[in-house]
């Protein structure tokens, strides 16, 4: 697979114009067409209150948003002479993206600023599409700048079913990458060095990949050591498995997805 089109989900906020950048930055390297969707998150049901005094002026202020997030991407495209198409959301953003994304190599999201009164909505909508909509999911920090992405890969590596698929929907960024290091979370099998059966499939791509076991004293999870060490080898992107599963009315991620979407020090493929 090839990252030949890309969705990136525009939803309004300030941090929207750093996630269009970088979807922008893939898209070059990978020559692909573009589709922005804009279309903020909002609430199932409006209050009264805000019907009355409120949505008029939210109205004015995403319109404005949304005539400077468009201006962002035609210059972008034009810049970057890549082509694309941009969507103004009619309906929920999940609906919109959701119905979007089987026609997408790769969705990019933005993390919420955790600051953003809506933050918690956001990061469920995020969430929900990463584990529904059957393709690639780059997320993007809510704070920093990543003038690269895919330079210097950590791939967290457990042999499971989402790990399996998070690393082969990662093998575009891996084939441009100058560094790809594979972090074992677990042994997969005793008597076998963990990592060396995929790091053999990998070399079958054209990846040489560097790979080393993750080793957790029992007063540091998981996720917070899988973070220590992806800073520590300087990474610019972290491609993982998103666990979780939804259930009606319920969302349940599992903790070392719970971890990575509440701290991503760099932007985190996840597939599902």
């Amino acid at each position: 697979m090839e990252y030949r089109s890309i969705l990136v989900h525009l939803d309004g906020s300030e941090r929207a114009s750093a996630c269009l950048d970088l979807a922008l930055l893939v898209a070059r390297h990978h020559g692909a067409h573009v589709t922005a969707l804009f279309a903020p998150v909002t609430t199932d049901h409006e209050s009264a209150w805000s019907i009355t005094f409120d949505m008029g002026y939210r109205a004015r202020t995403r319109e404005d948003r949304r005539h400077e997030l468009e201006h962002q991407f035609s210059s972008g495209l034009s810049q970057t002479e890549l082509k694309g198409t941009w969507h103004t959301g009619a309906r929920h953003a999940e609906h919109e993206l959701l119905a979007l994304a089987p026609f997408a190599d790769l969705i990019v999201v933005g993390q919420s600023d955790p600051r953003d009164p809506e933050a918690s909505l956001n990061n469920r909508l995020q969430a929900r599409v990463t584990l529904a909509a059957g393709r690639p999911v780059l997320w993007v920090p809510y704070v920093g700048t990543y003038p690269t992405v895919g330079e210097r890969v950590v791939i967290a590596w457990d042999a499971g079913q989402s790990a399996t698929r998070a690393l082969y929907d990662g093998l575009p960024f891996m084939r441009l990458a100058t560094h790809t290091t594979l972090v074992t979370l677990n042994t997969e099998r005793e008597g076998r060095i963990p990592g060396a059966d995929i790091a053999l499939v990998l070399a079958r791509h054209g990846i040489d990949v560097e790979v080393t076991q993750l080793h957790t004293p029992p007063t540091v999870s998981v996720g917070d050591a899988l973070l220590s060490r992806v800073d520590k080898l300087g990474s610019d992107l972290l491609v993982m498995g998103a666990y979780g599963h939804t259930r009606w009315k319920e969302l349940v991620l599992g903790g070392v997805t719970q971890t990575m979407l509440g701290s991503m020090p760099v932007p985190v493929l996840m597939s599902h």
